[in-house]
């Protein structure tokens, strides 16, 4: 399931400036994006959802609140009730609206599907969640998973994450498993 939120809220973020300590894995233009947050959260259960055509349930996730990215990382444990994705923020004075938001995939088994779009909007006040969440076994495919944000024809962020078997990333689904306690 996509997940796609946007709240007010107080967290510390990743300056675009910092991002290159990840690789190619991630590519943010700083004129646009005033902060970025990635790595892999647990998931949490939507309080609705909003209609994606373009997306394989046809449905992107609202959740309640920001989730806590635990692994500031680009590795995901392919496991039910993981989440992955980018928090960012728009620059003060700057609203892109509406922001097209690209994840590719490997072939999900039976559909094929191995891109999924969506609309949101980000803006300066709040941070938006651009994320996914292992859902349904179909969505567990290992590979690289992309997330690009576009508003209009500029590219406001790119983060590739490495989606491995779950015994690769076996704390991530332990620190999932002891819940919400922090």
């Amino acid at each position: 399931m996509r997940h796609a939120l946007v709240l007010p809220v107080l967290c510390l973020a990743l300056l675009p400036g910092l991002a290159p300590a990840q690789g190619e894995a991630v590519r943010v233009d700083p004129d646009l994006v005033a902060e970025l947050v990635f790595g892999v959260y647990c998931a949490e259960e939507p309080v609705r959802t909003e209609a994606a055509p373009e997306t394989a349930s046809g449905v992107i996730n609202i959740v309640p609140d920001l989730p806590v990215i635990r692994f500031a990382q680009t590795v995901v444990p392919a496991a039910l009730d993981i989440g992955f994705g980018v928090l960012s923020r728009a620059p003060d004075g700057t609203v892109h609206d509406p922001v097209t938001i690209t994840v590719t995939h490997p072939p999900f088994p039976g559909s094929g599907i191995e891109v999924e779009r969506w609309v949101t909007r980000i803006g300066p006040e709040e941070f938006s969640l651009t994320g996914f969440s292992f859902d349904v076994p179909e969505e567990l495919v290992t590979g690289t998973w992309t997330f690009a944000a576009h508003a209009g024809e500029r590219e406001l962020f790119h983060v590739a994450f490495e989606v491995v078997p779950p015994d690769m990333a076996a704390p991530v689904i332990a620190a999932c498993q002891m819940g919400f306690t922090s």
